[in-house]
């Protein structure tokens, strides 16, 4: 998910997903800013993780402000599967299948 400045409207997109990419260009003390220029904050992003069940949340377009460990702090207090994607780092994701495999 790009910026998307509010996440009630996603939840239905996001719904059991194995992995949500959502942006999180701030921390939850700057929430006003980030809803005047339509970001998300590291809290949002893993309040809607929980709300959706998805399965690992991984955090992009974070402000050059933020020190990653504390981006990773915040969603992680709510949300522990979470990380910070990095430029040029790869994900693969592997759908479970009934079996759990």
């Amino acid at each position: 998910m790009g910026d998307a400045g509010r996440t009630d409207n996603l939840l239905e997109a996001c719904k059991d997903a194995d992995t949500l990419v959502i942006e999180s260009t701030y921390l939850d003390e700057e929430a006003d800013m980030a809803k005047q220029f339509s970001h998300l904050t590291a809290r949002m992003g893993a309040e809607l993780a929980i709300k959706a069940g998805v399965k690992k949340l991984i955090l992009t377009h974070i402000s050059r402000r933020y020190r990653e460990k504390d981006v990773i702090a915040e969603a992680q207090s709510i949300f522990p599967n979470t990380v910070v994607a990095r430029d040029f780092d790869n994900y693969q994701i592997r759908k479970e299948t009934d079996n759990g495999k």
